[in-house]
């Protein structure tokens, strides 16, 4: 079996293809990238690499010419001036080289609140995708996973500085939380899996849902450090977003996507089960992940 991977230096594509690996040379992995130097280990291990971007519809016709299924991932496009038409741009090149190469199975990495069309930030151009993928896959499978424990890297030097993490939300919200290792055995294990069809909806819930002031009081126990959760202010948010680098659209669909959150319009459809329910909990990726960076520069600490 030969499979593509998309965005596979990110957190949950590195993922996807550590586990693909760890199965054997029953599968054969091909990596779509536009930086394969980051990628040299995989290459060491079997897998191929074909360079270009997702939004090129010929390179991914070439790219995806001979593959049994592809794990798609849309890039986040934050430095984007329209992000949504961005988001509808890849999923044009990713649904041109699904139905022209016949590609057999699409495991696609969407978000919780992807049902909604509208009123909940970036992913609102999931939802887009989702339905774009279901109109030309006859097998796909969308992942709705909750907020990555990986976001909080992004607040490890508010941790360093002032020992509190914050976002522009009240804290009172309970949220699916996830290791994107996590994520990644679940996709891999779908990509590996021939004999599923149909369309599927799968939402992961993480080992449990938590508000942020528990996210902190965690973090204090396993970093050894007072930390406290601090609620932002809005226009505080959308000044660190901006300097970030975010495009000033990104920025006002992310400050979207915290309202969401606070009004509770953005929350799970399915009930937590054994199959949403993963196992890695915010205290063990505190320890192995979190804990070794502390102490680093939060520059190190981003680019993991």
């Amino acid at each position: 079996m030969k499979i593509a991977v998309t965005t596979p230096s990110g957190h949950v594509g590195r993922a996807v293809v550590g586990y693909l690996l760890d199965l054997g040379p029953t599968i054969q992995l091909k990596l779509l990238c536009r930086r394969p130097e980051k990628l040299r280990g995989f290459v060491e291990r079997g897998a191929e690499i074909a360079v270009g971007s997702q939004d090129d519809v010929d390179y991914m016709l070439r790219a995806t010419g001979d593959v049994d299924a592809l794990f798609w991932a849309t890039p986040p496009g934050y430095g984007s001036d329209d992000v949504r038409a961005f988001q509808n741009r890849l999923a044009t090149a990713a649904c041109t080289a699904i139905r022209a190469n016949e590609i057999p199975r699409v495991v696609n990495l969407s978000s919780i609140g992807a049902h909604l069309s509208s009123g909940v930030g970036p992913i609102n151009g999931l939802y887009d995708a989702e339905h774009r993928f279901d109109d030309v896959a006859a097998n796909v499978t969308h992942l709705r996973p909750g907020f990555f424990f990986e976001n909080l890297l992004w607040q490890l030097d508010s941790i360093r500085k002032w020992g509190r993490i914050s976002l522009p939300i009240s804290g009172t919200q309970r949220y699916p939380m996830i290791a994107t290792r996590d994520i990644g055995r679940v996709a891999a294990t779908r990509l590996a899996d021939s004999k599923w069809t149909g369309h599927w909806v799968r939402e992961l819930h993480g080992p449990a849902d938590l508000s942020l002031p528990e996210v902190a009081g965690i973090l204090s126990k396993v970093l050894g450090r007072k930390i406290v959760y601090v609620r932002n202010d809005r226009q505080e948010m959308r000044t660190m977003l901006l300097e970030s680098a975010m495009s000033e659209n990104a920025t006002d669909l992310m400050l979207e996507m915290y309202d969401a959150v606070e009004t509770g319009k953005l929350r799970t459809i399915q009930p937590r089960t054994p199959e949403t329910t993963t196992s890695t909990t915010l205290e063990e990726f505190a320890r192995d992940v979190m804990l070794p960076l502390i102490a680093q520069p939060a520059s190190a600490a981003k680019g993991t």
